[in-house]
């Protein structure tokens, strides 16, 4: 059941939400947050669905089709907003996209909300690891992680005008803040948070050995 859920929500959305997003970034030069990246969010997201479901935790019916257009729209505001309040932009374009679509009030909000308060990272309170929220979260935290996060933190830090000196102590913040996020919501999953913490080393000793 998971996996068709899953698979449905692809069938339905993907196509139209790959194209959407890469319209979006036509105009932005912006590799490491471009369609790909919402691409990647996306099988990192449907990932956590799948243990989620087969653990019983989710069972909302709808959230993979809540998911792959949250994720899909998630950074879409940097394309006009490059600070990282940039989800207020996203939750703009991204209900443009709903307006079209036959989702309930209540479930518009939690897309929306979902994209507009992916990016902040310091999360108040724990999540609930069933939630379209933490989903999107720490999906989106996962792509932060390995070469791939390196990428990422260098690009939008640079573009955010961050001097070089200070760009070591603040991504080792965001980036033990990210990982100690996805331990706590998703500890039941051990072998997810394992391969994360190799993930999230490897960015934080790359900013501390090479960036002086």
């Amino acid at each position: 059941m998971p996996q068709r859920l899953i698979s449905d929500a692809e069938s339905k959305y993907r196509e139209i939400l790959t194209g959407e997003c890469r319209r979006l970034f036509e105009s932005s030069s912006m590799p490491s947050h471009d369609h790909l990246h919402h691409e990647r969010v996306w099988q990192n997201a449907s990932l956590l669905l799948e243990l989620l479901y087969g653990a019983g935790i989710a069972t909302d019916p709808r959230l993979p089709e809540k998911a792959i257009i949250a994720a899909f729209f998630h950074d879409t505001g940097l394309t006009v907003n490059r600070g990282p309040d940039h989800g207020r932009e996203s939750r703009q374009l991204c209900s443009l996209f709903l307006e079209r679509s036959n989702f309930s009030a209540d479930d518009r909000q939690e897309i929306l909300d979902a994209v507009e308060k992916h990016d902040d990272k310091e999360y108040q309170a724990l999540s609930d690891p069933a939630s379209l929220a933490a989903v999107i979260s720490v999906a989106d935290d996962m792509d932060a992680f390995g070469q791939t996060g390196i990428d990422r933190y260098k690009e939008i830090y640079a573009m955010r005008g961050i001097p070089e000196d200070e760009m070591p102590r603040l991504i080792t913040d965001n980036v033990l803040s990210r990982i100690r996020h996805l331990e706590t919501t998703y500890h039941m999953f051990p072998d997810i948070v394992a391969e994360q913490r190799i993930n999230a080393r490897i960015v934080t000793d790359y900013f501390t050995d090479n960036i002086r």
